[in-house]
């Protein structure tokens, strides 16, 4: 998912229920979501790279719990491709996570930065500016997808079908950086501004564009989706997927803990736990094809 410059200031969220080993795989047509193992041990020249401070306590790892498929409660437990991928990744690593479930996404990498958290399996964009505060260790690529309330006759199919209109947003997320992007190509084209609106969480958002306070919602295309999909909401899904952007963990600022979540990322898409997690909730479209996709970035110049 997102954050954005403005997502590097605030307070951290206080730490809610935890779910230390996490997430069996079970059915979507109605059944529990919930994976409590991915069945993997521990590859040893994975759990090698592990820093010794967490060989006796667990990884304290902030998710955010409101941005289905990538990470929402399921009662008080965590799901969703984050979750499931850092439970993959603990059980290679040889190691146990404290998952917090966070609800104000601004907050994750300020707790990141601050200490407060070891890691974040938040589904972040990665940008120059981020990576001038944390470290990333990538995980796919998404691309910004649009959608408009059913019966409003928008059609978004560029970035300039977006000036003059109000656009609701995440607080905190990359897409505020995206849309002020795009303001500039209005300007070059002499139309009117977008008119940028944010929200706390994804279900404030949706409810804004459902509801007509604002004629476009932006959020990552495969969000988009599952959301229309799975909750029916009067929402058109368009065709423009804007500027494809590196996802990834974060990790803090040159932390020893960066190469061992490499090569545990590295290692569940080899052996296919990656693959199993992206297929369970419908994403495959946005998968890296092996283990080579995945990079540890820790310099703002490596962003694209």
């Amino acid at each position: 998912m997102s954050v954005a410059v403005a997502g590097l200031t605030g307070c951290a969220e206080p730490k809610a229920p935890s779910s230390p080993a996490a997430p069996s795989a079970g059915s979507r047509g109605g059944g529990s979501m919930i994976t409590k193992s991915w069945g993997q041990k521990p590859v040893a020249s994975v759990a090698a790279l592990v820093p010794a401070r967490f060989r006796n306590k667990p990884i304290a790892n902030a998710i955010y719990n409101n941005f289905p498929p990538q990470e929402f409660l399921e009662g008080r437990t965590l799901v969703g491709i984050q979750p499931d991928i850092a439970l993959a990744l603990s059980e290679v690593m040889g190691v146990r996570l404290d998952n917090a479930s966070v609800g104000s996404f601004d907050s994750l990498i300020p707790g990141v930065a601050s200490g407060r958290y070891d890691m974040s399996s938040g589904d972040f964009g990665v940008t120059k500016e981020r990576l001038g505060q944390v470290d990333f260790v990538t995980e796919f690529k998404i691309g910004t997808g649009f959608a408009v309330r059913k019966g409003s006759g928008i059609t978004i199919g560029r970035a300039t079908d977006l000036c003059g209109r109000s656009v609701g947003v995440q607080a905190g997320s990359y897409f505020i950086d995206q849309i002020n992007a795009a303001q500039a190509q209005c300007a070059s084209a002499g139309r009117g501004p977008i008119k940028l609106q944010t929200y706390p969480d994804d279900g404030a958002r949706i409810l804004a564009v459902s509801n007509g306070r604002v004629q476009v919602t932006a959020t990552t295309q495969d969000a988009l989706e599952y959301t229309i999909k799975s909750r029916n909401v009067p929402l058109d899904l368009q065709s423009f997927v804007y500027q494809p952007l590196e996802q990834a963990i974060v990790i803090p600022d040159g932390s020893d803990l960066g190469p061992a979540v490499e090569a545990a990322m590295k290692e569940i898409i080899r052996n296919g736990t990656y693959a199993k997690i992206i297929g369970k909730w419908g994403a495959q479209s946005i998968a890296y094809q092996s283990p080579n996709d995945v990079r540890h970035l820790t310099r703002p110049e490596q962003a694209a």
